[in-house]
């Protein structure tokens, strides 16, 4: 017994292990979110240092063409050789127009004096360009001791309502008098020139002077005069702010990028706002922290599991370490190693995870180390035992693929692992390598396709593969010549095992097929499992004659039917199973899979209907009977809901030749070939199913015949018989429906005789007992149809509640000509006497019959001597014009004959 403190001790160990392991998860997801945190940062401020070279570099392109216009117009005009009254302001408008079109950034261009009177003009609105420029702009271009470009404050332009910005540079006339060249620039044309097309998450980007003066911003302002951003950028510098710098625009903490241009004292900031930074890494962070979740629950329900097996201590111990491995190579598997080379393709910086995945390098990493000489360490252990040439191209080939850093690859190491490498420059030239353990990932992959292409229970190849080996199987033969087969294997009454033992002995049992069948054939041949007991073997270039390549499938074929008829051993069970095969051959055309798989399985069908466990080969007549058959099948479909289908009625008569009932026969009105006869359908009814919503019908059309005879004194006596299908009778609520049907029609019970055959009231004798015992207490009758043609009936006669037995026409058609059919004849009749069961005769053609029937004492008969099967309303005019007639004198019925020997007389 356990003293009471042992317990307790162990729950505390237990609970100290789980708050130790959620710790730990806690702890690394907080440090996998603050590392993607910074990552996000890190990319952010990447993408803006990247922003604002690009920027600086394509506004200078674009001011220095403006400037080149401006400084220009000396030459353009001629302005050192004429005095302002000297120039042709028409001509040299001209000129400058078109030397102003060819710059897509300026509007127009043009030439002021230092008073600010319009000289020369690239428009005609140029006149009015005075009183367009900001206060005191040109006084500060015209007083420049040396003429260098400068930009205005924006202003709004009168034309457009659209800010602008003007570009000047001072200019000396002949008479060294001072002239001021004006180039009018859309803030929107600079703001293109900065922003460049770059898209990155709430950028905010400013052209402004060294004092704050804003020229331009993207988004732009409102503001019609130019803002004084505080602090300004050389501010922001000294104080080495960095995410909680103020962004330039909106104020909100930012990092805060910026650089100078060539001009006026200009620069170019961009600003990420640390909310836009964030953004991608909110979503991380969540993903992060729902693992941690999930791991923690793992962990928790790990431990009540050990609690509530404390005498397997020891055991979960051992599954709480495995969990914790299990986890810590979780939690480093995302983590991916990296390292840092600058231009000079020299190592710069490594992380913890680098040395993980190549422990062997790690006392050699060193800053400055070359990346070649990092390599060759590398191909040491990567290439053991290799030469030191096969070590050298390995490197060069190594190096040759940095060339391409759009690129991914992969590297397998000696120990299994499989490293994806990427690669990316950086914008001072040098590389930036990420290293990935992709190994799960590629095992998971195999293991889909596995599952894609395999079948899980017997690893045989399923469908898929199947079908595309068959179709390079069928597309070899074409070219070779080569004739292949295909065999369609299916397991016999697989389903009674399945049923009668489970499903865990009928899954052995497939494997087991399956090793038996990968035995039988080569190892360039194919056997596949398409599901259930299905099994396809596809033999591959068997030979390139037909006829040898079909006795070679043959032979193939009894080979597996030899080894799949020995006994097999399931658990505690020895069971014997056999095989249907369909076979068909492949190869001399252009074949499709679904069309050979069909062919085989139709030969395989007619293994089945020929009592099972052989072989047959496909014949095109088989697609065709099956084609007919799937016609008929939908036909009937239609005959049911188009009202197709009628009875006739075939009446029964007594010795005295009065019709004592009739027997209600389905007929076909096809609307193309006319009226059918069930020996046409009826198997396919069965078949498919059908025969019930059809034997439902047959019996509710015959009741309403009933409930309308009985309205006339003439008809009412009239018994009608209903043939009843097994599959209909053995319906859970067939005695249900049976009752529904009198009940909504309004026939008499007793006049109803439904028809049950041997098979039927063999299959379940305690069921069919138990149904008809219902009935009979409704008041329906039974018969006993084919009597005869069965076996083991007799045995159950007396347990069934019937009424009358039927003599199969078999029998009567043989009367006089088999002494065997007379002595079965005679047996039915004196045994119905001696059960006090009514005997009817079916299939009476002849007097002779019907004489010899009567001599051995039947009373009742049936056949196209006395009556085909007709209409209802032909039937009527028979009972008609039998009521009309005078009565018949009483019939004298003969004693009944002795019964003969069993051998006939000598």
């Amino acid at each position: 017994m356990n003293r009471p403190a042992s317990p307790l001790r162990i729950r505390a160990f237990v609970w100290s292990g789980v708050a130790a392991f959620v710790g730990a998860v806690i702890a690394v997801s907080v440090l996998l979110a603050w590392n993607a945190r910074q990552v996000a940062l890190a990319d952010s401020e990447a993408q803006a240092a990247r922003f604002v070279a690009g920027a600086e570099a394509a506004l200078n392109r674009s001011l220095l063409g403006v400037d080149v216009l401006l400084a220009g117009m000396e030459d353009l005009l001629g302005l050192s050789g004429k005095q302002p009254g000297e120039i042709d302001a028409r001509a040299a408008g001209v000129r400058l127009r078109s030397a102003a079109m060819q710059n897509l950034m300026v509007r127009y261009a043009a030439l002021l004096d230092a008073q600010g009177r319009v000289l020369v003009s690239s428009d005609a609105a140029g006149a009015r360009l005075a009183s367009r420029l900001p206060a005191g702009f040109l006084d500060a271009v015209a007083s420049q001791p040396i003429s260098t470009l400068m930009i205005s404050a924006p202003v709004v332009s009168f034309a457009s309502s659209e800010r602008v910005l003007y570009l000047a540079r001072q200019l000396r006339l002949a008479d060294q008098a001072v002239a001021v060249a004006i180039a009018e620039v859309p803030v929107v044309a600079i703001t293109n020139v900065l922003i460049q097309g770059v898209e990155i998450r709430g950028l905010q980007v400013t052209l402004e002077r060294a004092g704050g003066q804003l020229l331009l911003s993207a988004p732009n302002r409102d503001d019609t005069a130019a803002a004084t951003l505080s602090p300004t950028l050389d501010e922001l510098a000294a104080q080495r702010l960095q995410w909680d710098s103020p962004a330039r625009l909106t104020r909100e903490p930012a990092l805060v990028v910026y650089r100078p241009i060539l001009y006026q004292d200009l620069r170019i900031a961009a600003s990420i706002p640390l909310d836009d930074a964030l953004q991608t890494w909110h979503g991380q962070r969540n993903t992060i922290a729902l693992t941690a979740l999930v791991f923690a629950v793992m962990i928790v329900v790990a431990g009540l599991v050990a609690l509530q097996y404390l005498e397997r201590l020891s055991q979960a111990r051992l599954d709480i370490a495995r969990s914790k491995a299990t986890l810590d190579q979780a939690l480093q598997s995302m983590v991916s190693g990296f390292m840092v080379l600058d231009s000079r393709h020299e190592v710069v910086q490594w992380n913890h995870q680098f040395e993980e995945i190549f422990p062997w390098l790690r006392d050699l990493m060193a800053r400055g180390l070359p990346f070649r000489q990092l390599l060759e360490a590398d191909a040491v252990q990567q290439l053991p035992g290799a030469d030191a040439e096969t070590r050298a191209r390995w490197v060069h080939e190594r190096l040759k693929q940095q060339m391409h850093h759009s690129d991914s690859h992969e590297q397998v190491q000696p120990s299994g692992r499989t490293i994806q490498i990427t690669e990316r420059p950086t914008p001072d030239g040098g590389l930036v390598i990420t290293y990935h353990d992709v190994t799960a990932l590629r095992q998971a992959n195999a293991e889909i396709e596995s599952l894609a292409f395999y079948d899980p229970l017997t690893n045989l190849p399923n469908r898929r593969l199947l079908t595309d080996r068959m179709q390079h199987a069928v597309a070899a033969s074409v070219r070779s010549g080569q004739y292949g087969a295909l065999l369609f294997l299916d397991l016999d009454h697989f389903k009674t095992l399945n049923d009668t033992l489970g499903h865990e002995v009928g899954d052995a049992l497939l494997r087991q097929v399956a090793q038996r069948l990968k035995a039988c054939v080569r190892r360039e041949d194919t056997v596949a499992r398409l599901g259930g007991d299905e099994f396809v073997v596809m033999l591959h270039e068997i030979s390139a004659h037909r006829d040898e390549a079909a006795a070679q499938a043959r032979r193939v074929g009894e080979k597996i039917l030899r080894r799949l008829n020995l006994p097999y051993t399931l658990g505690n069970h020895v069971h014997h199973s056999t095989p249907s095969i369909g076979v068909t051959l492949m190869g001399g055309s252009q074949q499709l899979s679904v069309d050979l798989l069909k062919e085989a399985d139709i030969a395989m069908y007619q293994v089945k209907s020929q009592g099972r466990n052989g072989m047959c080969f496909f014949d095109p007549e088989m697609q065709v009977a099956i084609s007919a058959r799937a016609r008929l099948e939908a036909d009937l479909q239609t005959a049911l809901t188009g009202r197709q289908f009628e009875l006739h009625y075939q009446p029964q008569f007594n010795l005295a030749g009065r019709i004592i009932g009739a027997e209600a026969l389905i007929r076909w009105r096809h609307p193309d070939r006319g009226l059918i006869t069930p020996g046409s359908f009826i198997g396919v009814a069965e078949e498919s199913e059908l025969i019930v919503p059809i034997g439902h019908w047959v019996l509710r059309t015959a009741c309403k015949q009933l409930a309308a005879w009985a309205s006339d004194p003439r008809y009412r006596h009239v018994q009608v018989s209903v043939n009843v299908s097994a599959r209909q009778f053995r319906q859970r609520d067939f005695v249900a429906r049976v009752v529904e049907v009198l009940r909504e029609t309004g026939a008499r019970a007793h006049l109803l005789k439904l028809e049950l055959t041997e098979s039927l009231v063999l299959d379940n004798v305690d069921d069919t007992v138990n149904k008809m015992g219902l009935l009979k207490t409704k008041g329906v009758r039974f018969s006993l149809d084919d009597f005869g043609t069965g076996y083991s009936s007799l045995a159950y006669l007396t347990r069934l509640p019937l009424d009358q037995l039927k003599i199969d026409q078999s029998f009567v058609r043989n009367l006089g000509v088999r002494h065997t059919d007379d002595v079965i004849v005679q047996t039915i009749i004196g045994m119905a006497r001696n059960l006090e069961l009514d005997v009817i005769a079916e299939g009476v053609e002849t007097q002779v019959q019907k004489d010899t029937l009567a001599e051995y004492g039947c009373q009742l008969f049936q056949g196209y001597l006395m009556g085909m099967p007709q209409p209802a309303a032909e039937l009527e005019l028979m009972l008609h014009a039998a009521a009309r007639a005078p009565a018949p004198p009483p019939a004298v019925v003969p004693e009944p004959a002795p019964l003969p020997s069993a051998s006939p007389p000598g």
